[in-house]
């Protein structure tokens, strides 16, 4: 899951912003997972978040509403941006940073850059509700890699702007960039690892396909071997998508790097908030993200949650060089078809990205174990 700092990570760090953007407040501090990476890879980092990559569904619907609303009210009208309402930031550099050109194509949507260094760089947007400027920063970790710090510093115009700021956060911090950052890490991962570029493809189920491929399938085309595994006395909606991988896990590990041992705040938002599922609360050694380990096996493990109107079951099942994820679902009352056919294509969307996710966290959970050994073998 994402993780989302506070403040005093970025205020901390020594980063030439603070000289240039005082007057911007911190509205938020994430961290990026990036195995593997050592101090001369920000380079390396900022060619993989130019790649051009397709959003995923949730952020293009938020974002086409976003937009239809900016042009319903001129939010985004070119006199109310950078040079237009607000001066630039970067006409505020001083003369060693503006000797450093920044790439014109940073690959982060509307933003423009304003300086690039070896381990930070910044960029701006304005529109008529807020200044917006974007840090990065390249920061070591204590276990002795580096990983991206992503800082977002605003100034809001005026109470426009603050009502603004106060309506989409919860969607800024629950849907947005945990996405945003999600997708950025996976190309990160992508990056170090030739064979998989290109990422998950969602087709048509099939048990062959490229190592990294993650292929799907929904209703009648779902193999048996997911479907025997559910407690449910009738199965209304089931969809099953596989991952081709050489990282070896108990299918327990692939859950829980997945979805983590406490739900996140999306997670919270679509089981909780839409679906009205009841999840334990806390970690437990026998829940995953709230989910009750309801029964196991020694390549499959099935968790599930209820609420007043559905029934759930999302199985796990391992085998040599495949891990798949399966969501079945029983109806209790009408509302959960109902409530359920809305979100079944956005599930379809995220879960191939599940996958590929949780593969990235094995990977790191591996490379940190394996540190741990060999300094323990040192000492």
């Amino acid at each position: 899951m994402a993780t989302r700092l506070p403040g005093s990570a970025h205020a901390a760090r020594p980063w030439r912003i603070h000289e240039i953007a005082g007057d911007f407040q911190v509205e938020d501090v994430w961290a990026f997972r990036t195995p593997g990476a050592t101090a001369g890879d920000f380079p390396a980092m900022l060619a993989a978040m130019r790649e051009p990559q397709r959003d995923p569904l949730l952020m293009r619907l938020l974002f086409a509403v976003r937009w239809k609303l900016g042009s319903l009210f001129g939010w985004d009208a070119p006199a109310a941006g950078v040079g237009g309402r607000v001066d630039a930031v970067r006409d505020r550099l001083p003369d060693d940073l503006h000797a450093n050109t920044p790439v014109p194509n940073a690959g982060l949507g509307p933003f423009t850059p304003v300086y690039e260094l070896d381990d930070e760089c910044a960029l701006e947007m304005a529109n008529k509700t807020v200044h917006t400027v974007m840090h990065l920063g390249w920061v070591p970790t204590a276990h002795g890699g580096y990983e991206l710090h992503m800082t977002v510093l605003v100034k809001p115009n005026g109470r426009l702007g603050r009502l603004y700021l106060t309506g989409i956060t919860p969607f800024r911090r629950l849907l947005v960039l945990p996405a945003f950052i999600r997708q950025k890490e996976r190309a990160w991962q992508e990056q170090r690892t030739p064979h998989r570029a290109g990422g998950a493809q969602h087709t048509p189920h099939r048990e062959g396909g490229a190592q990294g491929t993650v292929t799907g399938a929904v209703g009648g085309q779902v193999p048996d071997a997911a479907r025997s595994l559910s407690s449910l006395s009738a199965i209304d909606y089931v969809d099953d998508f596989t991952l081709r991988t050489g990282t070896v896990a108990t299918p327990e590990q692939w859950a829980r790097a997945m979805f983590g041992d406490v739900p996140g705040p999306a997670a919270l938002l679509i089981w909780r908030g839409l679906l009205g599922l009841r999840l334990s609360r806390g970690p437990s050694p026998d829940t995953v993200a709230g989910w009750r380990i309801a029964d196991r096996g020694a390549d499959w493990i099935r968790l599930e949650a209820a609420s007043w109107f559905l029934t759930g079951n999302l199985v796990v099942r391992t085998a040599e060089g495949r891990v798949s994820l399966a969501t079945l679902l029983h109806y209790e009352r009408r509302l959960g078809r109902t409530v359920w056919g809305v979100l079944s294509a956005v599930h379809r969307r995220l879960a191939p990205g599940l996958l590929s996710g949780a593969e990235a966290n094995r990977c790191a959970a591996a490379s940190a174990e394996a540190r741990m050994g060999k300094k323990m073998g040192q000492s």
